[in-house]
Order: C-alpha cells, then sequence, then structure tokens
C-alpha cells in the first residue's frame, strides 16, 4: 500500500532504517513511503505475529529539538485519540538515537491512489467523507486540531473501512492559539487554509477548509487552486474565489446540496464556513 503521507521538498534525506534490520522488537519488512519529515516502513512484531508500520523522523531533523518535540507530541496526543476510524498508535520509541512511532498497519489504498486511478463516484465520495467527518469531529471534541487533511492521509481497506492517518501536526486547540511562523508551511499548501496560509490564529474551521478542498477534489477531479509555486498557491487560498466543482466538471449531477456543502467549507472568512465537522457531517448524512 501508499504510505505517501507528507508533502515532500527537493532535498535528500538518510531515510533511517535498513530492510531486514531489527528496531527493538520490529523487523524492517519494506519501504511503505517518505515526506519532508520522515520516513514509514513496514515491519513484523514476531511475538505478537503482527506487522505494523512504523514512522521515523529524518536523521536530518533529529538534532532540532522543535521537530523532535513535535515528533514526540504526536505520540502522545494520537495515542489518546481511540475512534474506529482513526490509526491507533501501539508504541514509541528510539533506536540508535532514531525516535519512532508504531501504528496499526492498514492494508489497502490510500484515497491519493484512489483518485489517480479515477475512483471514487460522486455516491462512493460521501460514503468515504461519512467516516472522515467522524473521526475529526471526535479529534476536535477532544481537543486535537488535524491540521493537514489531505487524500494521501485517508487509508481505505480492501474491505472499505476508512481510517485518517498522520495527527504529526496535530497541535491542542485551545481558544486565541497562534500558529508560530515556523508552522506555517507545515501544511500541504495545496490543501492549506486562509488563516493558516497567513500565519493567523487557526481552529476547526481550518480543519473543515481542508476538508473542503479535499472534497472538491474528489467531485471535480482537480484541485480548487493550483501553482508550482507555493507562495503564489497560499495567495491563491488567501485571496482567489475559486470556481464551482460543477463549473469544472460539467455532467457531472454533482448534488445542489453537496456543492453549496463545499463552497462553504471553502470560504475565506472562518465564520462563514460550517462552525464543525457536526454541521458537515450533518449534510453528507441528508444526502
Amino acid at each position: 500500500m501508499c504510505y505517501n503521507t507528507w508533502h515532500t521538498p527537493a532535498v535528500e534525506f538518510d531515510m533511517g532504517f535498513s530492510i531486514g534490520e531489527n528496531v527493538g522488537p520490529y523487523r524492517i519488512v519494506e519501504q511503505l513511503g517518505s515526506g519532508g519529515m520522515a520516513t514509514v516502513y513496514k515491519a513484523y512484531h514476531a511475538a505478537l505475529d503482527r506487522y505494523v508500520a512504523i514512522k521515523v523522523m529524518h536523521a536530518a531533523f533529529k538534532e532540532d529539538p522543535s521537530f523532535l518535540a513535535r515528533f514526540q507530541r504526536e505520540a502522545r496526543i494520537v495515542a489518546r485519540l481511540e475512534h474506529p476510524h482513526i490509526v491507533p498508535i501501539h508504541d514509541f520509541s528510539e533506536h540508535d538515537g532514531q525516535p519512532y512511532l508504531v501504528m496499526r498497519f492498514i492494508e489497502g489504498d490510500t484515497l491519493k491512489a484512489r483518485l489517480q486511478a479515477g475512483e471514487p463516484t460522486i455516491e462512493q465520495s460521501v460514503d468515504l467523507l461519512r467516516p472522515v467527518c467522524r473521526a475529526l469531529a471526535y479529534a476536535h471534541e477532544q481537543g486535537v486540531l488535524h491540521r493537514d487533511i489531505k487524500p494521501s492521509n485517508i487509508l481505505i481497506t480492501s474491505q472499505g473501512m476508512v481510517f485518517l492517518t498522520d495527527f504529526g501536526l496535530a497541535r491542542i486547540a485551545q481558544a486565541g492559539e497562534s500558529t508560530l511562523s515556523q508552522d506555517v508551511m507545515l501544511g500541504t499548501p495545496q490543501y492549506i487554509s486562509p488563516e493558516q496560509a497567513m500565519g493567523g490564529a487557526v481552529d476547526v474551521r481550518a480543519d473543515v477548509y481542508a476538508l473542503g478542498v479535499m472534497m472538491y477534489e474528489m467531485l471535480a477531479g482537480c484541485l480548487p487552486f493550483s501553482s508550482p509555486d507555493h507562495e503564489e498557491l497560499m495567495r491563491q487560498h488567501i485571496s482567489s474565489a475559486p470556481q464551482a466543482p460543477s463549473a469544472r466538471c460539467p455532467g457531472s449531477r454533482i448534488p445542489p446540496a453537496l456543492e453549496d456543502l463545499v463552497m462553504r467549507c471553502l470560504a475565506k472568512p472562518p465564520g462563514a464556513r460550517p462552525k464543525g465537522m457536526g454541521q458537515v457531517l450533518s449534510v453528507l448524512s441528508s444526502l
């Protein structure tokens, strides 16, 4: 399966672990994916006779206290999230100075892979989005923002089970908390909310916006904004009005209520968006 869950800059990294290497009680089997902050491997736990996914931070970051603290925070935050549609955390440790996170191994595809294959249909999209919204609603109730919602962070099993993964950018949601300037680009630019792009305070409505971008992509077959220049892309998120998905994909028969939901999620002012995932789920459940 594909675990390419991070935006990857044009930088070469030491990938951390080797195939066949023993990391604590786990034996590395294969590399599943890699990105700007970490690499994910499939590993085997012999004592429990099960496969797991191991996420290790790139060596380039391990001496940086801010990245190490972020990685450790991910372990603590996500480990306490217990929901049927959130990938559970099994363990957190270090190996030869490399911190790593052990997660449940999900056999299947990412939503990104499904989209690249020309799937899903509108009806299938709505079915996939409902569990994602339930997972986010639960996380928000626990005071946790995801901050990097995108198709590569949605895992789908062959049985159709849907899981939300990679809360690596999650932060405890506190009233009035401002995004640190160095955090701004840690979201994926294609899905970043206007307020996050501007370095302003963020709350659950930033996740609503990112979900709106992902819904748009699922319905229209393309992103609402695109540019090879990240600064230009963020400017578009901040100030450009997106076309309606039906205008980008004529004849798609997108239900009006669904298109209206997507456009409200993509509103520039956070106050014009749905207040939370409960409101988004309410519309999706009515379709």
